[in-house]
């Protein structure tokens, strides 16, 4: 570096403006590059890239920067247009500025960081597939959690931030969903006003549900809506959350949603997977890590409504789901009535305090954990169970690199990764995992 780009660097500097040069995306998709030794995070920036970014938060050992101009001959091959009118500031998508394609490489890369860096995974012994993508990757989502900012408007919160952010048309929900929430903006004043939260709901026939949390006035919103229904559509529920339980106030308890062939109703507090498509795509990959036969015992842990517990259940002699969430529970039984599955079990309560209960011993063991991950009792009676197979379905690289790291301490040998793309445009990757005994 010459004198006078010395001085140039420190003058901008003193002002809390850098110039920096992009080397790689954290996992959260931010641009990183290093400003005299500290780690610096820009949202927006692209590998290969120089930037004149100003500093806006510094700690010890990294820092965070605001993206302010790009060199016009450094820009990325990758960078596309963002076509969301609100993007770079709402917090629902992240990626948007990066090619669709480069955007399932950066995904599995950092799938294979963490399992390197986190759980200490010798990657030259794990076959990590590329990142399964989607076709059309909008419009895929099946629910939407918007919150009720100034003026009565519903949107997403801003990044780093409880500010509510807007929108004309979220391109990640459908136009059905899209026009549903404009209706209920407008008239939401008028039988809900004191709601802060808002959840839309659709399943793959058009069906909609809509839960307002939490409602206080349970008689007076169910008379408003008894008179009047303030939406266009069909089939479309409202339900409300009235002292943390859900209670019906419109419409008809029958949301159901058909995966891999087979139908599941679920209660408005139950999880289901927000996206259809890619949801079949890892459940089918999971069934196929598991490889059933119908002499095998399946336990299931974290078992939700029963998707992936009835679909082993179609193959093995017995499936045992365990789940913490009542609601949940209380579906997959009634899952398992719909979809005449008789050899399916579902227990309720805490996996780690519930396993106990089961008496046969598993073959094969898939688990579905939160985003926080299995809990360690969990893992540790994994490792002494010492089950053949064991498939860790996980929707954070983080926690699922240190349970495995765990797991493969305890004698496991990580084989296969899948990862798949279950929230297109954004930081988040879903992965399937398939694990042996070494």
């Amino acid at each position: 570096m010459n004198s006078k780009d010395r001085l140039r660097r420190d003058a901008l500097s003193s002002r809390g403006l850098i110039e920096l040069e992009c080397l790689r995306l954290s996992s959260d998709g931010s641009g990183v590059g290093y400003h005299k030794g500290k780690a610096t995070f820009v949202t927006g920036l692209l590998p290969g890239e120089r930037a004149q970014v100003q500093i806006l938060e510094e700690k010890k050992n990294w820092q965070r920067g605001k993206l302010l101009s790009i060199a016009k001959e450094t820009e990325s091959r990758h960078r596309v247009n963002p076509p969301c009118t609100v993007y770079g500031v709402c917090g629902g998508c992240q990626l948007q500025h990066l090619s669709y394609e480069e955007t399932l490489v950066w995904k599995k890369r950092w799938v294979e960081d963490n399992l390197a860096r986190i759980g200490k995974i010798d990657m030259e012994k794990v076959r990590i597939h590329p990142t399964i993508g989607m076709a059309e990757p909008w419009r895929y989502r099946n629910k939407a959690r918007l919150h009720r900012g100034e003026e009565g408007r519903l949107g997403y919160y801003q990044e780093r931030s409880n500010a509510t952010v807007p929108f004309t048309d979220c391109l990640l929900i459908s136009e059905s969903m899209n026009h549903w929430v404009k209706d209920i903006e407008k008239s939401q004043q008028e039988f809900a006003p004191e709601v802060k939260t808002l959840t839309f709901r659709e399943n793959s026939q058009g069906k909609g549900m809509l839960i307002l949390d939490p409602i206080s006035d349970l008689q007076g919103i169910r008379e408003f809506l008894a008179r009047n229904t303030p939406w266009s559509g069909k089939g479309r529920a409202v339900w409300g959350i009235f002292e943390g339980k859900p209670e019906l106030l419109w419409g008809k308890d029958d949301f159901t949603e058909e995966i891999l062939g087979m139908n599941f109703k679920i209660s408005p507090l139950a999880f289901l997977q927000v996206n259809p498509i890619q949801t079949r795509n890892l459940y089918t990959k999971a069934l196929q890590y598991a490889e059933l036969t119908p002499d095998k015992v399946v336990w299931d842990l974290y078992s939700g409504i029963g998707t992936i517990t009835l679909a082993l259940g179609a193959i093995a002699k017995r499936v045992w789901g365990i789940e913490e969430n009542p609601y949940a529970v209380h579906d997959a039984k009634l899952n398992a009535v719909l979809n005449g599955m008789d050899n399916v079990k579902f227990l309720a309560g805490k996996v780690e305090d519930t396993l106990s209960q089961i008496s046969d011993s598993p073959d094969i063991v898939v688990l579905d954990p939160p985003r926080a991950g299995a809990h360690p009792r969990v893992l540790e009676e994994l490792i002494e169970l010492q089950p053949p197979r064991i498939v860790y379905v996980s929707c954070d690289p983080g926690t699922l690199a240190r349970d495995l790291g765990i797991l493969q301490n305890g004698g496991y040998q990580v084989r296969e990764v899948q990862p798949v793309d279950m929230f297109p445009w954004t930081s988040h990757v879903e992965n399937c995992v398939l694990l042996s005994k070494k």
